[in-house]
């Protein structure tokens, strides 16, 4: 799961479910208020797809109950999202929906999950948008120190004395899998040709992981903890590497056009 689905309070809920939103890329808002035929009425999690054709408008009503939710909610939110002109309506609670419920919702738009359901629904997308971008954003340089051909590095590497040299190809030597394996996040920026595959569960992406060595047998039960702990890992091996130069030697002008005429 992204996180846990099971938040201790109704906030809790609410921000989750207004965050998972704003990550795939929707406007996303908690405690909107709009306007009813019957008067103001406030929505838990309002959220808009603005790259969307029709601009589908999403209303979320957040039930953070011990028991499941009952058919009298259902039809009460029901006649919110149809006088505020919303496309979905979702009912995101602990323990679902009651039966009556359930049959009341069949051929509406309403959809009720508990707050798992909802994480599965979205998740591959979520991973496409959001964890993949986010690890692609910091391994720019970690990739370009241990990738096998780089002029720019080549040449910083003659500048500096020899024992920091001999760090460097250990370091590289220990990093090179890592390195690579992370330089797979950064491809989708530049063509959707090298989408990153979405992994069946954590468990198998930490498989993975641990394969590269025991200093990558990460612990995070949530991806979205396990993205905590790889851009922490990626930040943290990059530093080692521009120690050896005496900073980072990609963040100097030029960079990009090194890559180009490399490439």
């Amino acid at each position: 799961m992204i996180e846990d689905p099971r938040p201790e309070t109704w906030e809790e809920l609410q921000n989750g479910v207004c965050r998972l939103f704003n990550e795939i890329g929707l406007d996303a808002e908690v405690g909107k208020v709009l306007s009813t035929p019957r008067g103001k009425v406030e929505i838990d999690v309002y959220a808009v797809d603005e790259n969307s054709v029709d601009k589908i408008r999403y209303l979320v009503e957040c039930k953070n109950w011990l028991t499941a939710v009952p058919q009298s909610v259902v039809h009460s939110f029901t006649t919110v999202v149809h006088e505020v002109g919303g496309n979905i309506g979702y009912i995101i609670s602990q323990k679902g929906l009651q039966a009556g419920a359930i049959d009341y919702t069949k051929n509406t738009n309403i959809i009720g999950l508990t707050y798992d359901e909802f994480q599965r629904r979205y998740f591959p997308v979520w991973y496409e948008r959001h964890f993949v971008p986010q690890v692609g954003d910091v391994v720019d340089a970690l990739s370009q120190y241990v990738e096998p051909i780089n002029s720019r590095r080549e040449r910083h590497l003659e500048q500096i004395p020899n024992d920091k040299q001999k760090e460097f190809r250990l370091l590289r030597d220990r990093y090179f899998a890592f390195g690579i394996s992370m330089a797979f996040f950064e491809f989708p920026r530049y063509s959707p040709h090298f989408a990153v595959a979405v992994p069946g569960d954590i468990e198998n992406l930490r498989g993975k992981l641990a394969e590269l060595g025991e200093e990558f047998n990460f612990k995070s039960q949530y991806f979205r903890d396990l993205l905590i702990e790889i851009r922490q890992k990626v930040t943290s091996v990059t530093e080692k590497f521009n120690k050896v130069f005496g900073g980072n030697i990609f963040a100097e002008p030029g960079v990009e056009a090194d890559r180009l005429r490399a490439g």
